[in-house]
């Protein structure tokens, strides 16, 4: 009678190890692989989904402005939704201003406030913090001629 009570405890844990098995949560090296797999693949919100994930469970984590960055290509070049690519690419530039990817964040940025959300007073002030804080990036000669095109004085019509 004894062995039952056993066979019951030891069935209770090998379920347990079973089910917890099965729900287990993916890596932060498993979701960047997802989504980077989803992106190649075209399936964008699967991808969105998977850098969200990333960067919600995993805030701390070295890959958290390569997720930003792919976020936000994919809602400014594939979406077309530029407030939250515009959102996402400021979230890098001044939440990871060190990181390789944050210069492309901020001119992006600039670029997204300038030609899409159409506020030139934005745009003009993101450029000047991407020319301030990144001067010898490669996007600094563009943003300097983008800057200088926003501030020119308007022609009246005739």
């Amino acid at each position: 009678m004894k062995s039952v009570p056993v066979m019951v405890v030891m069935l209770s844990f090998a379920v347990g190890v079973v089910l917890t098995g099965c729900s287990k949560e993916p890596t932060e090296d498993e979701l960047l692989k997802s989504a980077t797999r989803s992106f190649s693949e075209d399936d964008f919100d699967k991808a969105l989904e998977d850098y969200s994930s990333l960067t919600t469970k995993f805030p701390k984590s070295d890959k958290v402005p390569e997720a930003l960055y792919a976020m936000g290509v994919i809602y400014s070049n594939k979406k077309k939704e530029y407030a939250k690519a515009e959102s996402i690419y400021t979230r890098l530039a001044l939440g990871y201003p060190d990181d390789p990817t944050a210069a492309s964040a901020a001119y992006q940025r600039a670029r997204i406030f300038a030609q899409h959300l159409k506020k030139p007073d934005s745009a003009i002030a993101a450029y000047e913090y991407c020319l301030k804080r990144y001067p010898g990036a490669m996007s600094a000669s563009a943003a300097q001629t983008e800057l200088d095109e926003l501030k020119k004085p308007s022609k009246p019509a005739k």
